[in-house]
């Protein structure tokens, strides 16, 4: 039994608060909170720096998305490169600028 409702995940997915709004393969919208950290890889002495965008949303709303279709984003076009369930009603989109 999960401790908080659908209705609960979409409380915390409020535009009014953290929330944004996107578009999905330019038809249909989803609600989520978009991060974009800056992250920096080290493999050895080698480090790749970059930008790490994802947005975490609820299952139930983005059972239909697929890897390699269109998300926009504050008008800023991404491709979805990872689907991660967390397995407790939320999803986290790993998102690349296109």
């Amino acid at each position: 039994m999960a401790v908080e409702s659908a209705a609960d995940r979409l409380e915390f997915l409020d535009v009014d608060e953290f929330g944004v709004t996107a578009t999905y393969d330019g038809a249909s919208t989803i609600q989520g909170i978009f991060d974009k950290d800056y992250i920096e890889l080290l493999q050895g002495e080698v480090g790749i720096a970059s930008t790490g965008p994802q947005m975490l949303c609820r299952s139930s709303d983005v059972s239909g998305v697929v890897q390699g279709k269109a998300v926009v984003v504050g008008g800023v076009s991404y491709t979805v490169k990872g689907i991660e369930p967390d397995g407790t009603g939320m999803t986290l989109l790993l998102l690349e600028a296109v």
